[in-house]
């Protein structure tokens, strides 16, 4: 069985501003800086084995500061990117809530939404998940830190948990916490959520 330990990258100043990055390739902040340094005191000594990492820079910077302090081997697959989220990547939350009607209609379809011209969240969690089974055939056994995105988590918690989506299910999962999820004959499932960083 792989392990996986799932956590989101630290702060953008997008993310800060409460705009929609998606695929966009924007880089941590300081306050990201910094709140991936103190996630890399509190993981140390965790029993990690390796780190994977999304392709996007934020997710990859945070993934290098944290291994400043654990120095494990470091994975990439850009499957774990951030979805995207096509002619609506650059809006703010108040922008996309103007978009009310196209948006509304888009969130009950639970994992079939998709933005205009962006990917659905039916194709993240296939792919997020063809990256976690992928990574557990080459690393069987090992204790896997994953520094990923918000879609990501949201994705494969809500897929895990077998909610659909929809805007009336509780969200299963906080976005700066730890995430056990577990790969066995591949085949995922949920370990523990919310664990403290």
């Amino acid at each position: 069985m792989t392990t996986y330990f799932c956590m989101r990258h630290g702060l953008t100043d997008w993310n800060r501003d409460r705009r929609i990055q998606g695929s966009t390739d924007i880089p941590l902040n300081e306050e990201g800086r910094d709140m991936a340094r103190a996630w890399a005191g509190s993981l140390a000594g965790g029993g990690l084995d390796c780190i994977l990492t999304s392709a996007l820079s934020r997710a990859r910077e945070t993934a290098a500061i944290i291994n400043e302090k654990l120095g494990l081997p470091v994975f990439e697959d850009p499957r774990l990117g951030e979805q995207d989220w096509g002619d609506w990547t650059g809006l703010t939350k108040p922008e996309l809530k103007e978009l009310r009607k196209k948006v509304g209609r888009e969130e009950y379809r639970g994992f079939g939404f998709r933005p205009a011209g962006g990917e659905s969240r039916d194709e993240v969690l296939m792919r997020s998940c063809d990256a976690l089974i992928d990574f557990s055939v080459a690393h069987p056994g090992e204790s896997v830190l994953v520094v990923t995105h918000n879609g990501v988590l949201k994705c494969l918690t809500y897929a895990l948990s077998g909610l659909d989506f929809l805007p009336s299910d509780p969200v299963p999962f906080e976005p700066y916490r730890l995430h056990r999820i577990e790969c066995l004959d591949n085949e995922l499932a949920l370990g523990e959520l919310n664990m403290e960083l």
